[in-house]
């Protein structure tokens, strides 16, 4: 079935108020992301778990460590520095879980890494549209003053 010429001109002017419809959604909806507050990504979430968690067991052993020196004052018997054997699992975990963040954090911000390259390019993506409304500017000006 072929249109004839006002159907044609018909659907151009529907497609245009639809495309500016969707153009001011998409635009609404990019503003919206652009404020919504930045959440902390899965891994940072995951870092500061795995480093609260090691704390706790650090603390955790000092004072099972200073309870135990204070029943072995009381009783006279050895002191037990067993629960001192859990620092080293959760010292190599906090050093191997940092060190691994950091080399992410790294490869990430790095070039070649998927932050540095969102950044260089929306910062040119910023100069590109400086420059655009410039000559713009430039270009629809008469010369006159005021």
């Amino acid at each position: 079935m072929i249109l004839d010429e006002k159907d044609i001109i018909r659907e151009e002017k529907l497609w245009a108020k639809q495309k500016g419809l969707i153009e001011r959604k998409q635009k609404i909806a990019k503003e919206k992301r652009e404020l919504r507050p930045k959440l902390f990504t899965t891994t940072k979430l995951l870092i500061f778990f795995l480093f609260v968690n090691c704390t706790i067991i650090e603390i955790f052993t000092g004072w099972a460590t200073i309870q135990s020196l204070n029943n072995s004052l009381i009783t006279g018997q050895y002191a037990d520095f067993s629960p001192l054997i859990a620092l080293i699992g959760a010292v190599v975990g906090e050093v191997m879980g940092f060190a691994i963040y950091a080399v992410k954090s790294t490869k990430e911000n790095t070039a070649g890494g998927i932050i540095y390259d969102q950044a260089m390019n929306n910062r040119h993506n910023i100069t590109q549209d400086i420059l655009n409304n410039y000559s713009n500017n430039r270009d629809n000006s008469d010369g006159t003053v005021g």
